[in-house]
């Protein structure tokens, strides 16, 4: 009995070596792709970014200003900063990427372009968050539907969407806002999508009083 199980023994341990070598050489070559397409992305020729169109913050659609409320005023300050700032969706763009897109030239500044588009989906996170503490729920659903049109990646901007729309009866609008989320990319897709079946299930066998 011992000779077959050194015999199995041995052919497993030549099927493991095998099985290193080849994840070993299927990294090195792409390690060797990746620092390739770095070195033609670092050559790649200063590109005319003029006529980028920059995402506009529709300020005038928010209750800037409107309620006295310092927490709700110094979110607003940081709204209004990002506001006169250039900025542009590049969620998944990696620094190759920008490079090969942009040119190296303008590397950097499309990295702070990009850095803008991240403060940006946070702070309407947290404006909507203050306003719905105060039950301003419809201004919330203004600043959450705009996150929605700039394709934020932030699932909590979709969750707290949903929510407002249960709050103000509106199971239309959570249908279509799933239907968007179907188109949602980042890792969180699945348990929105629950979020908002759970949102809907609550509608079930009611009237559906849409305003």
């Amino acid at each position: 009995m011992l000779f077959p199980i050194l015999g199995i023994v041995l052919i497993g341990m030549i099927a493991l070596a095998l099985r290193y070598r080849y994840l070993n050489k299927k990294i090195d070559n792409d390690n060797d792709a990746f620092y390739e397409r770095e070195r033609r992305a670092n050559s790649t020729p200063t590109k005319d970014i003029s006529s980028l169109k920059y995402l506009d913050i529709p300020i005038d659609k928010f209750p800037i200003g409107e309620i006295d409320d310092s927490d709700l005023k110094e979110i607003e300050e940081k709204l209004m900063a990002l506001s006169k700032k250039e900025i542009l969706n590049l969620t998944g763009k990696t620094n190759t990427d920008l490079k090969e897109e942009y040119g190296v030239v303008n590397f950097e500044k499309m990295q702070q372009v990009g850095e803008n588009f991240n403060d940006l989906t946070v702070v309407l996170i947290d404006y909507a968050n203050a306003l719905i503490n105060i039950n301003r729920y419809d201004d919330a659903i203004k600043v959450l539907e705009y996150g929605i049109a700039i394709k934020t990646d932030i699932s909590k901007n979709y969750t707290l969407l949903g929510d407002c729309y249960k709050e103000k009866g509106q199971s239309r609008k959570i249908r279509v806002l799933r239907d968007q989320a179907e188109h949602y990319e980042g890792i969180m897709k699945d348990s929105i999508l629950r979020h908002l079946d759970e949102l809907l299930a609550t509608f079930d066998n009611l009237e559906d009083f849409q305003e």
